[in-house]
């Protein structure tokens, strides 16, 4: 085992007995007709389109990229790809997608609009490498084993700069006015980059106990930190140089995302829910059922949200959200199994489990999709080997 891999290994047994705790069911799911993965399909990396295209990865050897014209619940055709997992889209429709290129290195192929192939790769060192898209059309790469991130310019495939980030960076999140958000998920921090700058201007402690792994920024600026270890979110506030606030969420949050709305949704990977928190609130007002080992998610235009399910190999689509916050007395309610909000008996489950579709489990396990230390922590939990 790698020497970061060993170390946050070692927070395991002290954290288990937090980790393993029940989380909080509060109110129904509201989800339509799900999106159908093919036979066979291991999806991981998820992205839509400026035109509402989903792009869905399948990460396996002869893997490929499903492609999901706007209101199609199935593949109208597929990109060829090996072993893909993280994808981008740019406002101009270019699809990224951080792949295998063979002999222990990594590639990031450009696919350009309405193509079924990378027609441009860019040279990356081995290992996982997570993708985002800057407001101008920017990508950002993640390069967990060289500490630090890339940056590609609209409509290129070289890289432009390289910004030196914490240890074991694990995900970047760029704001509308083109700062860029890095966990550093060994350090507990996240590095702060001024659009255009060459390197942070500063770190915001997150802790190391949290472990931070997704992030998000939503519309107003502000971001959103998940620590799997911590089981909640930590608030940085518009221009904030520390966490304002933290939210409690479920068990092992994984990944983030934020709507137009300014909603927030985080993959809570072993409660295998998803929370459910409005814009500027305290507190999650729902927690939706998803499928086995939630990760990646996309905001749809409409405002839907579809979310990677890598242990039964599915997709769930969570409807806007339409019930109000909950208060803090109608969670605990919730909680305790007493009344809902309005006075409404609380479910033991929710009514709507969302649309989730289990396909064959082929051999192997999903152990081993994300090669950094945070798959080892959620992984590890779950008592799966990595490959």
């Amino acid at each position: 085992m790698r020497p970061p891999l060993r170390a946050a290994a070692t927070t395991l047994s002290a954290a288990a007995a937090l980790l393993l705790a029940p989380a909080v069911v509060v109110l129904p799911a509201h989800a339509d007709a799900g999106l159908v993965v093919g036979p066979g399909v291991q999806p991981l990396g998820i992205a839509e389109g400026p035109d509402g295209t989903l792009y869905v990865s399948d990460y396996d050897f002869h893997g490929s990229i499903s492609v999901y014209p706007p209101g199609e619940t199935r593949p109208s055709r597929t990109i060829a790809a090996h072993f893909p997992t993280s994808l981008a889209v740019t406002p101009d429709g270019t699809l990224y997608v951080s792949q295998s290129g063979g002999s222990g290195k990594g590639e990031i192929g450009m696919v350009a609009p309405g193509s079924d192939k990378a027609t441009l790769a860019i040279k990356v060192s081995g290992g996982s490498h997570w993708l985002a898209v800057g407001p101008e059309g920017s990508l950002y790469m993640v390069d967990s084993a060289e500490n630090s991130v890339s940056v590609v310019k609209p409509g290129d495939a070289r890289v432009e700069r390289h910004i030196q980030a914490g240890p074991s960076p694990v995900e970047a999140a760029v704001a509308v006015d083109g700062t860029a958000y890095i966990t550093n998920q060994l350090a507990g921090t996240v590095s702060v980059v001024p659009a255009g700058a060459p390197a942070p201007s500063h770190t915001i402690d997150v802790g190391t106990k949290a472990q931070p792994h997704g992030i998000a920024a939503a519309p107003d600026g502000t971001v959103y930190v998940a620590g799997i270890l911590t089981n909640d979110l930590a608030v940085i506030e518009p221009g904030g140089t520390a966490v304002a606030r933290r939210i409690p969420v479920g068990t092992a949050p994984q990944e983030v995302v934020a709507g137009a709305d300014g909603t927030v949704y985080v993959t809570n990977s072993l409660d295998d829910t998803v929370s459910v928190i409005p814009a500027g609130a305290a507190a999650a007002s729902q927690t939706v059922p998803s499928g086995d080992d939630p990760g990646r998610m996309a905001v749809r235009r409409d405002g839907s949200v579809v979310v990677v399910n890598r242990g039964d190999k599915s997709l769930t689509v969570i409807e806007p959200p339409t019930a109000a916050p909950a208060t803090a007395a109608s969670l605990e309610q919730g909680a305790a199994g007493g009344a809902g909000p309005g006075g409404a008996p609380a479910a033991a489950e929710p009514a709507n489990p969302g649309a989730v579709l289990s396909l064959p489990v082929m051999a192997g396990v999903v152990g081993g999709l994300v090669l950094c230390a945070s798959a080892a922590v959620v992984l590890l939990l779950r008592r799966r080997t990595a490959l």
